[in-house]
């Protein structure tokens, strides 16, 4: 019988980007899915396929009271995916509201996790509460778990989900029953994630620009000299499933770089989207849209020694599985 099986596992942010992906793998696995989500970027349509499968409570988790009717004790297993997320333009224009929203809703769900004495908590963390001394230029190091500290973000989105990290810490002191697992997730790209040209990521944007092209000019923000890592969905869903298996077994699993040890500037990116698509793509640079970070490449080894986590899907593949997901929905 797998792990899964008959585990009622209720995940926040269940019908956003990794959430959704997360929420089909566990029904298939035969788990009990509760799916919270208000819906502000979730979709009902990433979880359609499955809704007569799980139980689905809309709501938002900056209200302490929704999570004191929906958090209980029966619930084995806790996996916090929601959080106040959006493109650059969101996180330079309003860093209060993000930092102080996504603080509310980590804080929310670990007390309310706590007061119903649920053993297990999975806590999806980010890349972003890195120091930006370390993703300063393109050929910046590939940066390891403890260089969290001292802590320096950039953002303020790197910022909350960092002090998240700490309440949790916090927690285990007192509360040893409690079992956690924490990924800072890097780079994840997949079906069912956001295109939309001012809040999506590069992978989901550069595909919809693709597409569309020449109706919508293909258009790179910065130099393109600036660097990433990306991981494709399904090898981040795996280390998400292995780090809460190998919580049976200790109190504390991570945290983990989840993401793939590879790096590529962004305009090699833009070339591969442009030959996924198969057209003649003129692609433009534009040095009037801000990057904030320059170079961000991740250390994964940790989890692949603990947990033995290697992400194997190639960028490839990936960006083909991603360009006729979009196809689709754009149709």
């Amino acid at each position: 019988m797998s792990f899964w099986s008959d585990k009622t596992v209720l995940i926040t942010g269940g019908a956003g980007f990794i959430g959704s992906n997360l929420c089909k793998n566990l029904v298939s696995e035969g788990s009990n899915v509760v799916i919270i989500d208000n819906f502000e970027r979730g979709k009902i349509e990433y979880i359609q396929e499955i809704l007569n499968s799980c139980k689905l409570i809309e709501g938002d988790l900056r209200d302490m009271s929704f999570c004191e009717k929906i958090f209980t004790p029966d619930i084995d297993i806790v996996i916090h995916m929601a959080s106040k997320v959006g493109g650059i333009g969101l996180y330079t224009s309003q860093p209060y509201t993000v930092m102080s929203e996504n603080i509310l809703i980590d804080s929310n769900v670990l007390k309310s996790v706590l007061q119903n004495n649920i053993n297990k908590y999975f806590y999806a963390s980010s890349a972003h509460i890195y120091p930006k001394d370390l993703q300063g230029t393109p050929d910046s190091i590939a940066i390891r778990e403890y260089h969290a500290y001292p802590a320096d973000s950039e953002l303020s989105y790197g910022w909350a989900k960092l002090i998240s990290e700490k309440e949790i810490e916090y927690a285990l002191i007192e509360n040893p029953h409690l079992h956690v697992a924490i990924a800072r997730y890097i780079g994840i790209y997949g079906e069912n994630q956001d295109f939309n040209l001012e809040t999506g990521s590069c992978i989901p944007v550069f595909t919809n620009r693709a597409i569309n092209y020449p109706q919508i000019p293909f258009s790179v923000w910065g130099t393109g000299r600036e660097t990433r890592s990306y991981c494709f969905i399904d090898d981040a869903i795996e280390c998400t499933k292995l780090m809460i298996e190998k919580m049976e077994e200790k109190n504390q699993v991570g945290p983990y770089n989840v993401g793939k040890q590879e790096r590529i500037s962004i305009e090699d990116l833009a070339k591969a989207v442009v030959k996924t698509s198969g057209k003649e793509i003129n692609i433009e640079f534009d040095l009037t849209k801000e990057t904030l970070i320059w170079g961000q490449w991740c250390d994964c080894s940790k989890a692949k020694e603990e947990i033995g986590f290697e992400a194997k899907t190639s960028l490839q593949e990936g960006l083909k599985r991603v360009y006729n997901d979009i196809q689709g929905r754009i149709k």
